[in-house]
């Protein structure tokens, strides 16, 4: 899965957080690993090789579904597209955020058959399109909850490292807009912005700490 610079810092700070590690630990492991005590100043391969390092000491990034589909596309036809299209979009989204590895239009039948078939008193389906705008909206807000609390989750994580930062003027702004908590009562749209813009502060200022 290709991820972006501030996803790589994102995850390794949720995996600083997750496995306990203090700055001054952090920092060490960091200068062991590459020779730089800050993510801010590595390059991708030295970002993954930093993540894989704590993945052997037991950090588990959140990934389901495996596969190498394409991602499901978007509805064609506009008398279907409403729902289905969010559900679809819903789907790429976590995909994006690497909170499953297959976002392809087979990925996401499999995943609503088992939803539909629980909640249609064990009836499958076999196509998406053949779904009832009540039975795709019951599975929106079944895939909502899950990326709710995924993004909850990394944000509960991320949340120490993002206050300790020394902000500009704009920037707290910025901070006091995008960061409200509790994060699992925030919208989806609430979390995505947080993540986006924690993913850009820890880039930005995490080298003031060194």
């Amino acid at each position: 899965m290709v991820m972006s610079k501030s996803r790589y810092i994102q995850l390794i700070h949720i995996a600083k957080s997750q496995l306990g590690w203090d700055d001054d630990l952090y920092r060490q492991v960091l200068n062991d690993l590459t020779k730089k005590t800050s993510c801010k100043n590595m390059n991708v391969t030295e970002l993954k090789k930093v993540l894989a390092h704590m993945e052997s000491k037991g950090f588990k990034v959140v990934t389901k579904k495996r596969g190498k589909g394409k991602n499901s596309p978007i509805t064609r036809d506009k008398a279907d597209k409403d729902q289905l299209d969010k559900l679809r979009q819903l789907w790429i989204a976590m995909k994006y955020r690497g909170y499953i590895k297959d976002g392809s239009e087979e990925a996401l039948l499999k995943w609503s058959k088992s939803q539909a078939q629980r909640l249609n008193k064990n009836v499958a389906i076999e196509r998406l399109e053949w779904l009832k705008d009540s039975m795709l909206h019951r599975l929106i807000e079944q895939l909502k909850k899950w990326y709710v609390r995924v993004m909850a989750n990394d944000m509960d994580d991320l949340y120490p490292d993002l206050a300790a930062l020394t902000f500009s003027e704009a920037d707290h702004k910025e901070f006091t807009k995008c960061i409200d908590r509790p994060f699992s009562s925030c919208s989806v749209e609430a979390l995505e912005q947080a993540l986006d813009f924690t993913g850009l502060m820890l880039e930005k200022y995490e080298v003031q700490n060194v």
